[in-house]
């Protein structure tokens, strides 16, 4: 495992329990990485246009970075060009935010064909206008091999855009494909049911449960990318139930577009499980439940949502009324809609 030294620049006047709450995911994130962390660096203020937390700050993990040797610098906050320029030029080391980590995570899990477009998609995605500032800042002969990405040009952004555009078609192919074969399941009436929900919500566990089947499961973050599907009997009635990637907070929106495919199989299910761990604190749980609606909104056709509450063995009977009592109110849990 690499190390790595993680940084959170926290926001004032939010609630403390929010800012550990994140950090936290971070670590996960983290390790999830397969890094090793060695230090932790947060500071309450409002972002600085140079290094996103102060010059002190980065000064102090600058010295960190002397003495620990990280092989990277985590930011939880999202960098922008001269942000990573001027970091990486303090620290000597490279440095990334939340979305790069989450997208080597992706990478490196990637095990199909359509999942690593979708990560180079992303990748791009995200690369596309931060090429324009690199352009920007190499005509003004600012350092043109920092981060070593080298004599950009101009066609560079024309070449990620031509990427972007060809890999999308492909992936719309796919789709069609994917489109056509759920009609055809459902014109043989079959019921198509998805698992949904907060990363390591305990999805995939619950999938093999129930198809009585092994997938991979572990208790970390993204350890489903790929849709898996199979075949399940409920009362005599055929059902085809697919274990989906999980969402994570503050997802960014071509993250969130790179995957459409993938997703689909939740967007377009007759019924989506929406899996809930209720052994984590109520305001968590409220957080990670919107998280997921926000991701569903405008995006789901006529699908059911019933919320199942996972890992419920981990809470005493009288704390799990408790808990489900504090979630049931409008947008979250219902009492028609609500399983454990």
């Amino acid at each position: 495992m690499k190390d790595v030294i993680l940084v959170q620049r926290r926001i004032p006047r939010c609630s403390e329990s929010q800012n550990q709450r994140k950090f936290a995911e971070l670590r996960e994130l983290a390790r999830a990485g397969n890094y090793n962390v060695v230090s932790e660096v947060i500071q309450t203020r409002y972002p600085d246009r140079q290094y996103q937390i102060g010059k002190g700050k980065a000064e102090e993990v600058a010295e960190l970075a002397l003495s620990q040797k990280p092989a990277k610098i985590i930011f939880y906050n999202p960098l922008s060009v001269t942000q990573v320029y001027n970091l990486s030029e303090m620290c000597k080391c490279e440095v990334i935010d939340k979305f790069q980590l989450i997208l080597e995570i992706f990478a490196s899990r990637a095990t199909t064909r359509r999942s690593r477009m979708q990560v180079e998609l992303a990748r791009l995605e995200y690369e596309l206008p931060r090429a324009r500032k690199i352009v920007s800042l190499l005509k003004m002969e600012e350092r043109p091999g920092f981060m070593g990405l080298g004599g950009y040009e101009d066609s560079y952004e024309q070449d990620v855009k031509k990427r972007i555009s060809r890999i999308k078609k492909e992936l719309s192919t796919g789709q069609r494909d994917s489109e056509n074969l759920r009609g055809y399941r459902h014109s043989k009436g079959f019921s198509l049911l998805s698992l949904a929900g907060y990363t390591n919500a305990g999805k995939s566990t619950l999938f093999r449960s129930l198809v009585d089947e092994n997938v991979e499961v572990e208790n970390m973050l993204f350890t489903t990318l790929s849709p898996t599907t199979r075949y399940l009997n409920i009362n005599g009635r055929w059902t085809l139930l697919t274990d989906t990637v999980g969402f994570i907070e503050d997802l960014p929106h071509f993250l969130v577009d790179a995957f459409r495919s993938t997703l689909e199989d939740v967007f377009r299910a007759d019924i989506i499980l929406l899996v809930v761990d209720i052994s984590e604190p109520v305001d968590v749980i409220r957080k990670k439940l919107a998280v997921s609606h926000e991701i569903f909104w405008e995006r789901l056709e006529k699908a059911t949502i019933i919320s199942a509450i996972n890992k419920a063995d981990r809470l005493p009977w009288s704390c799990l009324c408790q808990v489900k009592a504090c979630l049931l109110f409008p947008g979250f849990l219902r009492k028609e809609s609500c399983t454990v």
